[in-house]
């Protein structure tokens, strides 16, 4: 009987010393962050739109105009909006004169053009690769789109893009693409299907030329190649792409200094 009291009593203490489960909590700006995220993804804010000033937002959510300023800041630090002085505050957009390319870190040495000339080689549609799927979180079965380009500065190939985008809900993609040849994927996707890149995560690391590599940039075999592998998330956190660039560094340099 002792032995067992004496159990029982080592598997209440136990139990007391577990953490109790707490409430998730958030800060107020966050939770503020988070609606007008919300608003954004409904499409009431559409790219571009210039949004309610902060004083109207606070009344709105009867919160303080700091509370809203601290979350717009937030926004903008995550370009998810662009603020313009003496103009307010507007939902980010891929289709200014500099946006489409701001997520490219890629800098000449060989020319003055601060963005690249685009040539599309092939847009492909098929079922993912295992590869594919793992990469782009997508069940078995799904469809992909495949591009294949080539950038260049001051008319020298510099470098070879293969990009696989999800197709699930985007209808007519692969033909879209094919028509319009956009310098900017991104800015299409955000006209012609509401979807936002807000984010990339890229690794680098140096590879050599393939075959297919060396026809593209002129270059021989085994020749040095800087490799870009991206990933692209969208405003509701979804990678929309993976994208392989190889790059030829000795026309260009690779500069992580945007925003």
């Amino acid at each position: 009987m002792d032995d067992t009291r004496r159990q029982m009593k080592k598997q209440n203490l136990d139990q007391k010393s577990e953490p109790e489960a707490r409430p998730a909590f958030q800060p107020l700006y966050l939770q503020i962050k988070a609606l007008l995220i919300k608003r954004v993804l409904s499409g009431e804010w559409r790219p571009a739109q210039l949004l309610p000033s902060e004083m109207k937002l606070a009344e709105e959510y009867r919160v303080s105009q700091g509370t809203v300023r601290k979350a717009i800041e937030e926004m903008a630090a995550e370009n998810l909006v662009m603020r313009h002085q003496g103009k307010g505050t507007f939902v980010a957009t891929h289709r200014s004169t500099s946006r489409p390319f701001r997520f490219i870190r890629l800098v000449s040495d060989v020319s003055d053009e601060a963005h690249p000339v685009t040539k599309f080689i092939s847009i492909k549609t098929g079922a993912a690769t295992t590869q594919e799927r793992k990469r782009l979180h997508m069940p078995e079965e799904a469809r992909v789109v495949r591009v294949e380009r080539m950038r260049s500065f001051g008319g020298r190939p510099c470098v070879v893009e293969r990009i696989v985008l999800r197709s699930d809900g985007l209808k007519h993609l692969d033909q879209l693409l094919d028509r319009l040849r956009p310098d900017s994927i991104y800015s299409l996707l955000e006209q012609e299907y509401r979807i936002m890149i807000v984010r990339i995560s890229e690794q680098l690391r140096a590879v050599a030329a393939d075959n297919a590599d060396a026809k593209v940039l002129g270059v021989g075999v085994g020749h040095p190649l800087l490799e870009i592998d991206r990933l692209a998330l969208s405003l509701d956190q979804q990678i929309s792409e993976w994208r392989v660039s190889r790059c030829n560094s000795r026309y260009l340099h690779y500069a992580n200094d945007q925003t």
